[in-house]
């Protein structure tokens, strides 16, 4: 055979086998970047998607075009769903826009770019004390930072609102990974061979179904969720000197907080902020680790950024408070209970909370018949001290002698 002879059939088997790759990672689609249609056995259960929610949803959002986005981390991307039937006619299709671990800055950023394809006409915005509880060094001068990253370079946008000019070099380089990639073919392949009713999940609006907390559950009981969560907040708040902000009352996080209000009044979009829920566990781990002042000072400053920036026009919820929902028990340890009342553990919140929160917040909603009690309280100038005073009265009724972690009823 001539070298002219080979090489054309190298080349040949060369593009034979590279469509071959592509195929298989297109069809099976692991990272859910193509939205490859999903057969119920076969590619449903979008496993290696479970980490890449970075890689996936900036994409995602600019090719499914949501008129509504629910944005924040890991809490509301399991707690509240886009496929809700609480969510009004007129809200449109609902994106699920959240990045677990992700910090404030970057939420914000990622709502930039959803924003910039102008198809955004409600927001749901879901902020988080730990995500703004931070070492805080006072600065030089308080000013919206660039930041780069693979995720900031998916964006159709940077930190000023001006186009990204490596977006599409950016966007080709992802996608021919997911094509011809061996890592794409090893997560296709697992993709395939996962495929069972507990095996993590996201859904194709990006919604969190908690598949992984299930199996947990189901195999150890819901207790293990609790003990480790606990053991994450306790390592986490044990820290000292955080705060919220600086001596100059500024933050990257409350000047983020401020950007999208005034973003949203020159779209006119209708925004809509609110504090996640935590069990009450969660709540005093916040409070015997010497940090509820802060605390208290993180809704009062979001309570004056909101009156400030908003014109009246943006509700802040807060869902961060002892009720009902949030006081109930902690399963009971090496029980295999698996219920969980409103909570999958301290941190996180299941979706069928997540349904009262939006009966709560979206006017027209009327989708719930369990809701005795109320779930959250709109705060405003007028109301922000009388509501922590009640917080606090409520704090200090708690039937708990030792506030300890093992003291706590239990199921």
């Amino acid at each position: 055979m001539s070298i002219k002879a080979y090489s054309s059939l190298f080349f040949c088997f060369l593009i034979l086998i590279s469509s071959l790759l592509a195929l298989i990672n297109y069809s099976i689609d692991p990272y859910m970047i193509f939205q490859s249609p999903r057969i119920e056995g076969f590619n449903d259960k979008k496993i290696a998607a479970a980490n890449r929610s970075k890689l996936y949803k900036p994409y995602n959002v600019t090719t499914i075009q949501p008129k509504t986005l629910i944005v924040g981390n890991s809490r509301p991307e399991m707690g509240l769903d886009p496929e809700s039937s609480c969510w009004p006619t007129e809200y449109g299709t609902v994106y699920n826009l959240t990045f677990p671990g992700s910090s404030s800055y970057g939420q914000v950023r990622a709502l930039y770019h959803a924003i910039a394809t102008n198809s955004v006409k409600n927001i749901l915005l879901a902020v988080d004390f730990a995500d703004f509880l931070t070492l805080h060094t006072k600065p030089k001068n308080t000013y919206w930072s660039a930041q780069n990253s693979e995720f900031f370079n998916r964006l159709l946008v940077d930190e000023q609102l001006k186009k990204n000019p490596s977006y599409n070099q950016n966007k080709i380089i992802d996608y021919a990974s997911a094509l011809f990639s061996l890592n794409a073919l090893n997560d296709s392949i697992s993709t395939l061979m996962l495929q069972s009713k507990n095996s993590i999940n996201r859904t194709v609006l990006g919604f969190n179904p908690a598949r992984d907390y299930q199996e947990i559950i189901q195999h150890e009981g819901a207790w293990i969720l609790f003990e480790q969560k606990q053991k994450e907040l306790k390592k986490r708040f044990e820290k000292t000197g955080l705060n919220i902000y600086d001596a100059d009352k500024w933050s990257t996080e409350l000047e983020g907080i401020k950007r999208v209000l005034q973003l949203s009044a020159d779209k006119n979009i209708h925004l809509t902020l609110f504090i996640n829920p935590y069990h009450y566990t969660y709540l005093e781990e916040i409070r015997t680790s010497g940090y509820w002042g802060e605390f208290e000072s993180f809704k009062r400053r979001l309570t004056a950024v909101v009156e400030e920036y908003s014109n009246g026009k943006v509700d802040l919820w807060d869902f961060s408070l002892y009720s009902k929902y949030t006081l109930s028990p902690v399963p009971q340890k090496h029980s295999k209970t698996t219920q969980l009342g409103w909570f999958w553990e301290p941190a996180h919140y299941k979706s069928g909370l997540g349904e009262l929160m939006l009966a709560d917040m979206l006017a027209g909603a009327d989708c719930t018949t369990n809701q005795s009690a109320a779930v959250g309280i709109k705060l405003n100038k007028n109301n922000i001290e009388a509501h922590l005073s009640q917080q606090k009265k409520q704090q200090a009724s708690l039937p708990i002698k030792e506030r300890a972690w093992n003291n706590i009823p239990k199921l």
